[in-house]
């Protein structure tokens, strides 16, 4: 039976240092950043939308939250935070009521490993969506199903739970795309359903989890399956007959999202191009998507209007999402940051853990690992640097960066270090357009 790993020994004396031994806890409650881009390009436009991803949600039944082995893991997920995850999706739906938004995209990772406790308790959440008036469609994500590694916590350790089959995923979220979709895809969970009159979805199940259990973890990459070819060419058939415009998601994006020279193939759909060119080729303007936990637009290349939107996890500070206006000639796109939906006596409480736990990943993780090599003041800047540019870097505002983060000590400490990520840490303040936040774009 796999019992999964909640710490390997660097994690654990990340664990060990607290808040208040934590060097330079840096405040940036009140950083420009927060605000920066905040305009609403959606409105006016016909079609207006949200577009979330990678909420990593854990039930609240396979835990205790008392229980210091959960203590544990929730400071071991990669930056995510696992606990107030129902109160954010709670602050998000109240927004976008305020904002008359009423069809909301999740593009996969709706569980953080796939337990079908958590399926179940992710669609009673989406359901209250519905009630209030907001439509919700999804797809999957790399984590969602066939995963061998789901567990709940108990107060001593950990124990294997049931995960979902394709089956029971579409059972389970049947409401939010399948049962309502025009066409489905019999060997995947694709489908293509009408947003309104004039705009279709075409949902690509692009995660690939066939063999999940045969390699006792889940794939990351993403897969088109020989069939889903023929499903996406008679879907769009379809959408140009009804003289529909059609609006992509899936889990994994069609091109690179980081200015850099890394191998980005796991966050990608490998499949050498093919499925992009039969989209671009059938006037498809705008592929949504996450998994890189980054926002990022990017252009097929000069001259083309076929437009890649990735949005970074809602599961992580500042827990942004995006809304999107559209209409014959173009899109409107923009991106907020969680705030006023928030309970305001839990506001506080629920930014400060969220905060702390992307803290603990990008700051005080490389603080640990560069004074190997490096002295105190050394680790410390580098990884002050890291922390800034990747915060403005996986929010989409590179071009908010302030210039003294850009041109600081720990950034130019980076370009002479031999670090595993110097080069990832060099990339972060760059971006090719067009910009990620506060964009028209135009076809």
């Amino acid at each position: 039976m796999f019992v999964p790993p909640l710490l390997t020994a660097e994690e654990d004396i990340l664990y060990e240092v607290q808040p208040d031994s934590i060097p330079g806890a840096f405040d940036i409650s009140a950083a420009d950043y927060i605000k920066a881009g905040e305009r609403d390009l959606s409105v006016g436009r016909s079609l207006r939308l949200a577009h979330i991803s990678d909420i990593h949600h854990y039930a609240s039944s396979l835990y205790d939250e008392d229980s210091p082995v959960f203590e544990r893991f929730s400071y071991n997920n990669e930056g995510r935070t696992v606990l107030y995850t129902a109160e954010i999706l709670e602050g998000l739906k109240a927004e976008l009521l305020q904002r008359e938004i009423d069809i909301l995209l999740v593009s996969g990772d709706l569980s953080v490993l796939g337990a079908k406790a958590t399926h179940q308790e992710v669609a009673r959440i989406f359901k209250n969506y519905e009630r209030s008036g907001i439509r919700v469609l999804l797809t999957t994500g790399n984590h969602d199903i066939n995963n061998p590694r789901a567990f709940r916590i108990t107060y001593e350790g950990t124990e294997n739970t049931d995960s979902v089959s394709p089956a029971e995923f579409r059972g389970i979220y049947k409401r939010f795309g399948f049962e309502e979709a025009v066409l489905e895809h019999d060997e995947s969970l694709s489908y293509l359903t009408e947003l309104e009159p004039g705009f279709m979805l075409l949902a690509l199940d692009t995660s690939y989890y066939q063999d999940n259990y045969r390699y006792n973890h889940s794939a990351a990459q993403g897969i088109i399956i020989p069939s889903l070819y023929d499903f996406a060419a008679d879907a769009l058939e379809y959408a140009e007959e009804h003289g529909a415009d059609v609006i992509v998601m899936s889990h994994h994006n069609f091109l690179e999202h980081y200015e850099i020279d890394f191998d980005l193939s796991n966050f990608m759909v490998n499949d050498e191009g093919k499925m992009l060119r039969m989209l671009e080729a059938a006037g498809v303007h705008l592929a949504l998507s996450g998994h890189i936990h980054k926002s990022d637009i990017k252009q097929n290349g000069p001259g083309s209007d076929f437009y890649s939107a990735a949005v970074t996890a809602f599961s992580q500070y500042p827990h942004s999402y995006r809304l999107i206006g559209l209409d014959a000639e173009g899109a409107g796109i923009n991106e907020f940051n969680l705030n006023t939906g928030l309970d305001k006596e839990s506001r506080h409480e629920i930014l400060t853990n969220s905060w702390y736990i992307y803290y603990r990943r990008n700051f005080l993780e490389q603080y640990l690992r560069l004074l190997d090599k490096h002295s105190e003041a050394q680790a410390f800047d580098m990884a002050e640097y890291f922390f800034l540019a990747n915060l403005y870097s996986q929010q989409g505002l590179e071009d908010y960066l302030p210039e003294y983060i850009e041109e600081s000590t720990g950034a130019k400490l980076f370009i002479i270090s031999d670090s595993f990520m110097k080069g990832f840490a060099a990339a972060l303040p760059l971006d090719s357009p067009p910009m990620d936040r506060n964009v028209e774009l135009k076809w």
